[in-house]
């Protein structure tokens, strides 16, 4: 399950040119360099909101730099530039800390996934138009993700695409592999947040806790 979190993370080269900035003095700050230990972190935890070096960013191979937009699309932002011994911030600072503030508290809502049994395609996330899906069925979801599990062994992906068939809108969504979940009854079972999410395909899955769907499985 995701953790929720009250930090902010930050995507920089040089996390030292930030201890002594006043514009986030306060703040509770996770600092990364290496991009897959971010992925990782921003996989495993909701933050309150997030900091991108630029420079970095823009550094980064296109295929990366996708995923940490991707990550980062619902979440506060404040955007920085490092030059000298401080770092420029491009978006302001106070606004930045009130929107954080606002997030930790629709964090703090519960989630609960409830249990469904909901055919699913996936694909790799280099096959966004699903030319090589797998099967797989979704066991529990919530609005911001879900379980699923399948024969096939996924463990070397980190983001993947979900084709919901009995959806109206049957179009891929973008998802981060949060966890893996081996033994018992669920093999090769994995945990994922829901990264590219349409309105309408949100809004039918939210439809589930509230009518009853003969393709539903409730707990």
């Amino acid at each position: 399950m995701i953790q929720n979190n009250n930090q902010i993370i930050a995507l920089t080269d040089d996390h030292t040119l930030y201890n002594d900035s006043e514009q986030i003095s306060g703040l509770n700050i996770e600092h990364y360099s290496c991009v897959n230990s971010f992925f990782s972190a921003m996989l495993k935890n909701n933050y309150s909101g997030i900091i991108l070096n630029m420079h970095k960013v823009m550094k980064t191979p296109c295929s990366e730099r996708n995923k940490i937009l991707s990550l980062s699309a619902d979440l506060p932002t404040m955007r920085s530039i490092e030059r000298g011994k401080s770092p420029i911030f491009i978006d302001d600072s106070d606004l930045f800390k009130c929107s954080c503030q606002k997030h930790s508290c629709l964090l703090s809502r519960p989630s609960c996934p409830i249990t469904v049994s909901i055919p699913v395609k996936i694909g790799s996330d280099n096959d966004p138009a699903m030319a090589k899906p797998v099967a797989g069925i979704i066991h529990d979801i919530c609005e911001r993700g879900c379980t699923f599990h399948t024969d096939e062994d996924l463990t070397n992906y980190d983001f993947l695409y979900l084709k919901i068939e009995s959806l109206a809108n049957r179009l891929p969504i973008y998802s981060g592999v949060c966890k893996s979940i081996s033994g018992g009854s669920c093999l090769c079972g994995y945990n994922v947040r829901f990264l590219d999410i349409k309105e309408d395909q949100l809004l039918e899955l939210q439809d589930i806790y509230t009518n009853t769907n003969p393709t539903i499985e409730r707990s």
